[in-house]
C-alpha cells in the first residue's frame, strides 16, 4: 500500500514575482471572490504588488516555505516510510499537480494546514484537489478542521506561557472575513469555540482580559469585528500577548502585520508591553501531532 499526506496551505512571496503569482490566483479564487467581478479586482490588485512587497521586504520575504520544509523533513522522520509526506499550496508553487506529477499513490491524505473551516481555506483547497484527483484510482481522504483537538490546542497554551504575564491582556487574534461570505461560513462560529476552549485551559495565568479580534480587512467593505486595532484601543495601556489563532505557520499576516504594524500602533497607544508569540511553524510537537493524525485518518498503527 502507497500512501501520502498533503499539507495544504495557500502559499507564500519571497519575491515580488511571486507575490504578484499570489495576488493573482488568490482573487481569481471563485471561494473568495464569487463574482466576474474577480477579473477586474485581479489586475488592481497587480498595481499594489510594489507597495506591498515592501512590507515582505521588512521580513526578508515569507518564511512559510522554510518552516514548511522544515516541518516535512520532521514528519518525514517520524513516518517510518509508512507514507510520503508532501506539501502543496494554493496560489504558488507547488502544486497539487506538480508534486504528484509522474507518481502514483494507492490513498492520499489531504491535510489543510488551517485549525478552522472555511470555504474560503479548506473548501477551496479541496476543490484545487478534487479537480486534479478527478477520474483516478487514488483514493482520497480528507483531514478537515481540528481547532478542537486537545493535543493541538496543547501547541498553543505552550506557545503563549512563553509570553504569559500576570495582568496582561491575551488577543487572539484570527483573519478576518467578508460578512458576505461569513454569515455563510462556520468560520466565526470555530474561532469562538476555539477561544472558550483555550480560555478555559489559561484561567490560572491571570490574564486581566482575553479577547477576540479580527486582522487583514481589505477594502471597505463590511468584515468580522471586532478589529486587532479596535481591542488594542480599549486595553491600552496595558500589556498586550497577541497569539495569531487562525495560523499554523507563520507568514506576511503575523510576521508584519502583527509583529511590526500593529507593535507601532500598540507603541503610539501607549502600551506598555507587547508581544506576539509563534505559531506552530517546524515545532517537534506539531510534528508529532500532524503524524498522529495521518495514522489515525490513513488507520496506520
Amino acid at each position: 500500500m502507497k500512501r501520502a499526506v498533503v499539507l495544504l496551505n495557500m502559499g507564500g512571496a519571497r519575491n515580488k514575482k511571486e507575490l504578484k503569482e499570489f495576488l493573482k490566483n488568490m482573487f481569481l479564487d471563485k471561494r473568495i471572490i464569487n463574482s466576474p467581478l474577480r477579473y477586474l479586482v485581479s489586475p488592481i490588485l497587480m498595481l499594489r504588488a510594489t507597495k506591498v512587497w515592501k512590507n515582505y521586504e521588512l521580513i526578508g520575504g515569507s518564511r512559510i516555505y522554510e518552516y514548511t520544509q522544515n516541518l516535512i523533513k520532521k514528519i518525514g522522520d517520524l513516518s517510518r516510510g509508512d507514507y510520503d509526506i508532501l506539501f502543496a499550496m494554493r496560489y504558488t508553487k507547488p502544486k497539487i499537480a506538480d508534486i504528484f506529477y509522474g507518481k502514483e499513490y494507492d490513498e492520499a491524505l489531504l491535510f489543510p494546514m488551517y485549525p478552522h473551516f472555511s470555504t474560503t481555506t479548506i473548501l477551496s483547497s479541496f476543490d484545487d484537489a478534487d479537480r486534479f484527483f478527478r477520474g483516478k484510482n487514488t483514493k482520497i481522504f480528507k483531514s478537515e478542521h481540528f481547532f478542537d483537538d486537545e493535543r493541538f490546542n496543547k501547541t498553543i497554551i505552550n506557545s503563549i506561557k512563553k509570553h504569559a504575564k500576570s495582568g496582561a491582556h491575551l488577543i487572539f487574534s484570527a483573519h478576518s472575513l467578508p460578512l458576505s461570505i461569513a454569515k455563510k461560513d462556520v468560520y466565526e462560529t470555530h474561532i469562538k469555540k476555539h477561544v472558550e476552549i483555550l480560555s478555559e485551559s489559561l484561567k490560572d495565568i491571570g490574564f486581566a482580559g482575553i479577547h477576540t479580534a479580527y486582522q487583514s480587512k481589505l477594502g471597505p467593505i463590511e468584515w468580522l469585528k471586532p478589529s486587532i486595532e479596535e481591542v488594542l484601543k480599549s486595553v491600552a495601556p496595558s500589556p498586550v500577548v497577541i497569539y495569531p489563532l487562525s495560523f499554523t505557520i507563520d507568514n506576511s499576516e503575523s510576521d508584519f502585520e502583527l509583529a511590526i504594524y500593529y507593535k507601532n500602533t500598540a507603541e503610539l497607544l501607549g502600551i506598555t508591553s507587547y508581544e506576539v508569540c509563534k505559531a506552530q511553524n517546524d515545532s517537534d510537537e506539531f510534528a508529532k501531532f500532524i503524524d498522529e493524525k495521518a495514522r489515525e485518518s490513513l488507520k496506520i498503527k
